[in-house]
């Protein structure tokens, strides 16, 4: 199986080609540029099948969808369910649950099991708990840049792109650059803790996503950086489903 699995994300598409044994090619394209991928792949083995995950505008869906026609196959759309690849979704509706955060934990339990705590710092970022191959529940905040552009508007404040990280801020532009890094830092080290202390014992901390290693020197340690963890639970999950 040549598998193409595509993270349809809020702000940009991640994809990979996976023959079987190992990732040949991963990208990323900007929604608009979804036409490109086709030729992306050009020298590569086809994909004899595909794999989606899509949290996106539902509009844009169809877009992409017929961008994809070249490849002549069809698109399987994953999402969560009650119980898959040895993780038990805990969710009160577990099809409620967005499916990059269930192919997160997906590959969060097939690569570190046990107790994890696992962060997504994308557009949004999220927090989520994995124990004993159980989706406790988790949190979802607004992103790195999300918060950076929330006061400008709304008051007299400047951006925060000309800041940096103080312990202790002395000017406005390092006030807002700090305290977003600690919103985000203390959101998910207030989850470790709580989930150090259901576990009677220090989780791993799984991290992946576009702001991970702005994000990661502020977060409990040690801590597993990787990059496109969506993927890899969505090729976990398509071996899966050929079961």
């Amino acid at each position: 199986m040549i598998l193409l699995a595509i993270d349809a994300g809020n702000t940009r598409i991640k994809w990979g080609l996976h023959d079987g044994v190992n990732w040949r090619a991963q990208g990323q394209l900007a929604h608009d540029d979804l036409t490109r991928l086709p030729a992306a792949l050009a020298d590569l083995p086809p994909p004899t099948r595909i794999v989606v995950s899509h949290v996106a505008a539902a509009t844009a869906y169809a877009d992409w969808v017929q961008a994809l026609a070249a490849f002549q196959l069809p698109l399987q759309r994953v999402v969560a369910c009650a119980r898959q690849c040895g993780v038990e979704n805990g969710y009160a509706d577990p099809a409620q649950l967005g499916a990059d955060r269930w192919a997160a934990l997906v590959a969060a339990q097939q690569l570190a099991g046990g107790t994890q705590l696992v962060v997504n710092a994308g557009t949004a970022l999220t927090v989520d708990a994995l124990h004993a191959g159980r989706f406790l529940g988790g949190l979802i905040v607004p992103g790195y840049h999300l918060l950076g552009t929330a006061l400008p508007p709304v008051t007299a404040l400047p951006d925060t792109t000309a800041g940096q990280f103080r312990v202790w801020p002395d000017n406005t532009h390092d006030a807002l650059e700090t305290g977003r890094l600690r919103a985000l830092a203390g959101a998910v080290t207030a989850q470790y803790q709580q989930l150090a202390q259901l576990a009677d014992a220090q989780p791993g901390l799984v991290l992946s996503g576009g702001d991970a290693a702005r994000l990661a020197p502020y977060l409990p340690q040690p801590l597993r950086q990787i990059d496109n963890l969506v993927l890899e639970g969505l090729r976990l999950i398509a071996l899966d489903m050929t079961r």
